[in-house]
């Protein structure tokens, strides 16, 4: 009898030491993912009081004091509502974004000069795209893994409840619910995505590029998250950074057209023009109808003094968004130049 216990007891330990030295136990990230938790308070003692006073400040914690300031440094579990809000001009600008256009309102341009000056100068590209997709109602990049299932409770309601926060630009119970899913499944990489664009869309921008980082690490090949890591980066200057991110983003998936795009731009604003021209081709490929591809290959073209194909690119992009009145600045200074070098020819 004593044989079968000790055996039993050594089969035990063995066990215990394989689940401790799995690597994927390692891995795993901290809960909770998004900030750490609060440690609790002890009341500070008392002078001189009675009995039931006494009773009272054992059983019940001073308030904490709210304070007008904004945290600084640190992780945090729930958005603050200060930094949650939005100006009004940037709030509108991401509500209207579309899943997949990478068209951008033109109020940038609006009230630009159009003299002789302003026709050698560059118009502004439009800003990189933030990778929003899985905001859809049934986008999910994949199925979670079912990591407890003797709790009885699916994760997944909890990521879709997040989703709909998020939708709602309710940052600070969007991350509640994101980190009570990776609390039932840590694994669901779904999840710490949203979490990850909740800071990205509040303009916790340092937050958010810890938390991409991390991501990638345990998800190396999720491209939304490289792209928009790539995005935060060359938004802190990290432009070096964040074109290695949208590389890794094109060899996931070549035939996706926003890390091509942000790269071509990236690439402008470095001033490798030929390399961005070799994006932007690539985007002409994959998203022909695309107006604000066009309308970058103008501007290289403008750049690069080749004038009959900027003037040409400037016409498709207007041909495909009429409306847009930075494609018609930039189609009439193109002209402008064309004239004064016909005039000095």
């Amino acid at each position: 009898m004593s044989r079968k216990i000790a055996s039993r007891y050594v089969l035990g330990l063995c066990g215990l030491l394989l689940l401790v030295s799995t690597p994927d136990a390692q891995a795993l990230p901290k809960l909770p993912f998004f900030g750490k938790k609060e440690k609790t308070k002890a009341a500070p003692p008392a002078e001189e009081t009675s009995a039931e006073n006494e009773t009272e400040e054992e059983t019940e914690a001073p308030a904490p004091k709210k304070s007008s300031e904004p945290r600084k440094g640190g992780d945090i579990t729930e958005g603050e509502e200060g930094e949650s809000e939005m100006s009004s001009d940037e709030g509108s600008s991401k509500a209207g974004a579309s899943k997949t256009d990478m068209s951008e309102s033109s109020e940038d341009a609006e009230g630009e000069d159009t003299s002789e000056e302003s026709d050698t100068k560059t118009r502004k590209l439009p800003g990189e795209k933030v990778d929003r997709s899985v905001l859809e109602e049934t986008k999910e990049f994949e199925e979670p893994e079912k990591v407890r299932e003797n709790l009885g409770v699916d994760p997944r309601r909890h990521y879709m409840i997040a989703k709909d926060l998020l939708a709602q630009k309710q940052y600070k119970a969007c991350l509640t619910e994101v980190n009570k899913a990776l609390a039932l499944n840590p694994h669901y990489w779904d999840a710490m995505y949203v979490g990850c664009l909740s800071l990205q869309m509040q303009e916790r921008n340092e937050e958010a590029i810890r938390k991409y980082r991390r991501l990638v690490k345990f998800k190396p090949d999720m491209i939304e998250a490289h792209v928009n890591l790539g995005v935060l980066l060359k938004k802190t200057g990290h432009l070096d950074e964040a074109e290695s991110e949208y590389k890794k983003a094109i060899e996931i998936n070549f035939y996706k057209v926003d890390p091509h795009y942000n790269l071509a731009n990236l690439l402008i604003e470095k001033g490798d023009l030929e390399g961005a021209l070799q994006e932007l081709k690539a985007c002409v490929k994959l998203a022909p109808r695309n107006a604000w591809v066009h309308n970058n290959l103008g501007v290289i073209y403008q750049k690069r003094n080749y004038l009959e194909e900027a003037e040409e690119e400037f016409k498709k992009a207007i041909k495909l968004e009429p409306a847009n009145r930075t494609f018609a600045q930039n189609l009439n200074s193109v002209k402008s130049m064309m004239k004064k070098k016909d005039v000095g020819a």
